[in-house]
């Protein structure tokens, strides 16, 4: 906080009994002429709660070279002893009749005891030396907490003692003899006590955060009152004057410390330091000043120069802050955080500060800052040498290659050369679990031992431990932090099952994080499983359910007993094993002996998943071990059919539960806000002088509080539930993906990327849910990878939540559909361009739409021979497509303009004919051949010529366009025809474009004049002859137009 430190005059650790720390707290500091010295010399008088008092005189000194130094020696301490009480509370004053002399005044918990300091000069050079001489002491009935000193009752030249014990009973002596004892009302905790001398009152802090004045006249006179009660036995004698404080001041906070500055000329102040602010009252109890604190002040002192309050404050930050009353003038960081604080003079140093901290340290110090000296030498003017300068900075530059050349070590892997290494090991034996779970299983619920071991070849510090698991497993405890490991270190957690839905993995991450010596942060991975008998139990196998899954291999069917060994099955029953999720549904497995297949069958579709990836991760380890390898691999499949609308479902379910807790928050929302405006209302009432009648405000505060209750425990209950439903959900999609897996015999590759789409994560406390962004990226696979779009023109929009799941349901289906039915490949990597030869093949995109129709020959051709793209150079192909592109519209563009010529003609050859008025089908085409010729002029032209409104509306408008496989453009969504429209008019700006740039404008007028001014033939009325004109005028008649590679999608 601070630039500036305090700088250290004197300082030295006061220890307790054996060398241990002593401990200390604020009233153990006194700064006094203990001795009656003259000249006047400030002593430093420490005590502490091991009993041990000492008296320092801190002073420079100088050394054998004359030359004024600083620092403790062991002749400052004027004296040692032990009392053997705690010492609790000093003070210095006249407490001694017949003399004037200071005394001191020492607070131990059951007593208080009052010292004589003398000098005894010493004899033969020994120097003088100090005695601790007791004058006077009295015990107490009661344990004592602090005291107070002054001139009560306006007493001259004299200091009398007041003393507040633990209940509230202040006790005052008149020196050597016991005055009195009063307690105070209302009295419960106790506080800090002054005496206020202007006044002559005792003002003390109470436990509900009040300051309270009582004059000394009215504790004197309400005791007088009870003896003469207690003398006389007569009750109506005691109530003759009420015994109640002069004034009373809330306060903001708890009251640390109370001191009163009394000058000889000015007003009196009172300062009371709390937990939060410090507060400057007048001796009439009159607010002078405020200041809020920022901080956890922890001691005070206030001094006065030139009529202002100077306030020093100690934090436990270690930091000294000096306060112009409310204004900050100083601050300076400490060396530890001070208890107690005084200002004293000595020798070599006015005003120094003095600190006491909570161990025993003690420091004088002074406030300011040491000039410096240091002259910055001359610049050395010299002439640059460049080629120096050229090696220096290549030289630098390899440094920095070689210290930024591995990325890896900022974030390490399990890696054989790192500093730290990670590994988990998993209990074999199963425990009972003896906590808490929510779990209702009669036989209880177990937990498996997990030990974590380190080891680290560098000795490293402070290294950060997480255990995490998948809920509803549960861990003891999951983050350490390890301060220091040099060799090994092990670290022993067990895992239960929490809660009573069903767990979406078993297994354990184990992330350990350090900074290395280099400075580099590396976090270091680690994975185990947990094994399957902590989550499910053997149970009765069931013969019917409501949810079967298939699996065929080509390997014979295993005995369940060898594929299931950790249960402990009967040997007799090799065909069937029931399984039970602790609290949770049951699970069946099936083999048969026959057909080499399995069957999980249970009536929930989450509870297969954990069986389903069990039984094939035992499946690959049985026929992978080296005895049972035969040289064929095993291969999986699925003979049941993917349960898509079960996960539809749970999508529902799962949707409507984050829209039940949306609603719950914003109807929390409402009862908060409504809370508030009732609060406000009341105060409002509360604060008017004129009492007016509250109107039920109190009721329906009252009311809308329980309300809020209410509804944070239907939220917490939501929570939960969406939890749950997130488990289950993502249950489902692993079991659907699984599926689509083993079906359509996916590679690693296309899995990972069939996964980033439906993730099987679901995120319970984040913004974005599920929904949304699986809808967001299904959508973009269907349009890049799946479809003819392009990957970097999609734009993802707004993830907001949905008001249902038609929409995501819609894409999910067409993308499994593709998947399953049409055989889609997912390959990130592959072009999405038209680049492939089919027999019909119908490219769309940004340029257009064209059909090319090949022989099966040039098919076969083109496929036995794969184009290598590296052997053609990157200009020369895009060179290559421009030209292409720029024939392929030029094509384009002459066909449409021969079919628009030819509608033209049809019209006024039909207007032409003499019989008109007969029947049109003897001329024209019947109406459903003309529907069909239209649906094939439409096809068969360009997209910047179609007439969007000609499009029935009960073409398949809500499915995406690229669920037509003779379609693949990758346009908008039809179901919003606005945008749709957009973009084609956009698709055709576009082509005009790059018309305009490619094509000679003179070259394309007379190509148009020349076909405008032929003879167009007449249309005769045979459809098949137009059908083969119009596939005439589309085919591209140079064999340079036919592209080579395009997309997989186009052979569907």
């Amino acid at each position: 906080m601070s630039l500036f430190k305090a700088r250290d005059f004197w300082s030295t650790v006061v220890e307790g009994d054996g060398g241990n720390e002593e401990e200390c707290d604020t009233g153990c500091l006194v700064i006094a002429n203990i001795d009656n010295a003259v000249p006047s010399a400030d002593k430093v008088i420490v005590g502490g709660f091991s009993g041990n008092l000492r008296v320092f005189l801190p002073q420079s000194h100088r050394n054998e070279e004359g030359e004024e130094t600083y620092g403790f020696r062991p002749d400052h301490v004027l004296l040692e002893t032990t009392l053997n009480y705690p010492i609790i509370r000093l003070a210095a004053g006249r407490f001694v009749s017949g003399n004037d002399l200071l005394h001191l005044c020492v607070l131990h918990p059951d007593r208080m005891a009052v010292y004589t300091v003398s000098v005894t000069t010493g004899q033969t050079g020994h120097g003088h030396h100090s005695r601790l001489s007791v004058a006077y002491q009295h015990k107490f009935q009661r344990q004592a907490h602090s005291l107070a000193i002054g001139s009560f009752g306006g007493v001259k030249g004299k200091d009398f003692i007041a003393v507040l014990s633990l209940d509230g009973i202040v006790t005052v002596y008149e020196q050597e003899s016991y005055a009195f004892q009063s307690f105070l009302p209302g009295f419960l905790l106790p506080g800090p006590i002054a005496y206020v001398s202007k006044s002559d009152s005792i003002v003390t802090a109470s436990s509900d955060w009040c300051l309270q004045c009582f004059k000394y006249q009215v504790l004197a006179s309400a005791t007088e009152k009870e003896k003469e009660s207690s003398n006389s036995n007569n009750n109506s004698s005691a109530k003759g004057k009420r015994f109640a404080p002069e004034w009373t001041r809330q306060l903001n906070g708890e009251a640390l410390d109370i001191i009163v500055m009394s000058p000889p000329e000015g007003p009196t102040n009172i300062l009371v330091l709390t937990t939060r602010a410090i507060y400057c009252f007048k001796e009439s109890g009159v607010l002078r000043f405020l200041k809020k604190l920022e901080y956890n002040p922890s001691s005070f002192m206030a001094y006065p120069v030139d009529n202002f309050i100077h306030i020093c404050i100690g934090t436990y930050t270690s930091t000294l802050l000096v306060y112009k009353e409310t204004e900050l003038k100083w601050a300076s960081q400490l060396p530890f955080p001070p208890v107690a604080l005084a200002r004293a003079d000595f020798t070599g140093i006015k005003g120094a500060v003095v600190f006491l901290g909570d161990t025993g340290q003690l420091q004088v110090a002074y406030l300011g800052t040491d000039p410096s000296l240091f002259v910055a030498p001359p610049t050395e003017t010299r002439e640059i040498n460049y080629n120096q300068t050229d090696k220096e900075l290549a030289q630098l530059h390899r440094i920095i290659k070689a210290s930024t050349k591995d990325t890896g070590t900022l974030v390490g892997g399990n890696r054989g050369d790192n500093d730290l290494l990670v590994s988990g090991s998993i209990g074999t034996q199963l425990e009972r679990w003896l906590g808490s779970t929510k779990v209702q299983d009669p036989d209880g619920v177990p937990a498996v031992p997990v030990v974590v071991r380190l080891t680290a070849h560098i000795p490293l510090n402070c290294v950060r431990v997480n255990i995490c698991v998948e809920k509803p497993l549960a861990v003891t405890q999951d983050t350490f932090v390890l301060r220091t490991i040099c060799d090994t270190s092990q670290i022993m957690v067990k895992i239960y099952l929490a809660e009573s839905y069903i767990p979406t993995s078993l297994k354990v991450s184990i992330i350990a994080s350090y900074v290395s010596q280099t400075g580099a942060p590396r976090v270091i991975t680690s994975t185990i499983e947990v094994p399957l008998r902590l989550v499910v139990r053997p149970n009765t196998p069931s013969k019917e359910a409501d949810h079967k899954i298939t699996i065929v291999t080509n390997k014979a069917a295993v005995n369940l007993p060898e594929l299931f060994p950790d249960f402990g099955l009967d040997g007799n029953v090799t065909t069937a094993l029931g399984l039970q999720y602790y609290g949770g549904p049951d699970i069946t497995i099936l083999s048969s002996r026959t057909t080499n297949r399995y069957r999980l069958q249970s009536d929930s579709l989450a509870a297969l998943w954990l069986i389903l990836s069990e039984v094939i991760h035992r499946l690959k380890s049985y026929w992978g071990h080296s005895s049972r390898r035969d040289g064929e691999e095993l291969e999986l499949g699925v003979a049941s059919a993917v349960p898509i609308h079960e996960l539809f479902s749970e999508i529902d379910a799962h949707l409507m539960r984050r829209k039940k807790l949306y609603e719950l928050q914003a109807q929390l929302v409402q009862r908060a806000t409504q809370f508030r405006a009732v609060q406000r209302r009341l105060l409002t009432k509360f604060k008017d002088k004129t009492p007016t009648p509250l109107t039920n405000l109190d009721n329906l505060l009252e009311g809308t509080y329980k309300q809020i209750l209410q509804i944070t425990d239907i939220i917490n209950d939501s929570v939960r539930g969406l939890e749950e439903d997130g488990c289950i959900l993502s249950c489902v999609v692993q079991v659907i993906l699984e599926l689509v897996r083993l079906q359509t015999k996916m590679t690693d590759h296309e899995f990972s990327l069939l996964i980033a789409s439906v993730s099987p994560v679901v995120q319970c406390g984040m913004d974005q849910g599920w929904e949304e962004t699986t809808d967001s990226s299904v959508t973009f696979l269907l349009k890049s990878v799946l479809g003819r779009g392009s990957r970097d023109a999609a734009i993802a929009p707004e993830l907001t939540m949905p008001h249902d799941t038609i929409k995501l349901k819609k894409h999910l289906g067409i993308l499994f559909e593709k998947i399953l039915k049409a055989g889609a490949q997912l390959n990130i990597s592959a072009p999405t361009t038209n680049n492939i030869d089919t027999t019909e093949d119908t490219h769309s995109g940004d340029e257009g739409e064209i059909t090319d129709v090949v022989s099966s020959e040039d098919i076969k051709s083109k496929q036995s021979k794969p184009h290598d793209p590296t052997s053609v150079p990157l200009g020369s192909r895009l060179g290559e497509d421009r030209a292409r592109s720029a024939r392929v519209r030029s094509a384009r563009l002459m066909s449409a303009r021969r079919i628009i010529e030819e509608r033209s003609e049809d019209n006024e050859a039909e207007s032409s004919y003499p019989d008109s008025g007969k029947d049109s089908t003897e001329v024209l085409v019947s109406p459903n051949e003309e529907e069909d010729t239209r649906s094939r002029d439409l096809e068969s032209s360009p997209p910047h010529i179609v007439d969007t409104s000609a499009i029935s509306n009960s073409e398949n408008d809500d499915a995406l366009p690229d669920h037509d496989e003779n379609d693949g453009d990758g346009l908008s969504d039809p179901d919003d025809e606005d945008a749709f429209n957009a973009e084609v008019e956009e698709m055709e700006e576009k082509a005009e474009d790059e018309e305009s740039e490619v094509l000679n404008p003179s070259e394309v007028k007379n190509e148009i004049d020349g076909s405008l001014h032929a003879k167009p033939d007449v249309f005769s009325g045979d459809i098949e002859k137009l059908k083969k004109q119009t596939s005439k005028d589309n085919m591209i008649e140079s064999p340079a137009d036919v592209l080579v590679d395009g997309d997989l999608d186009d052979l569907w």
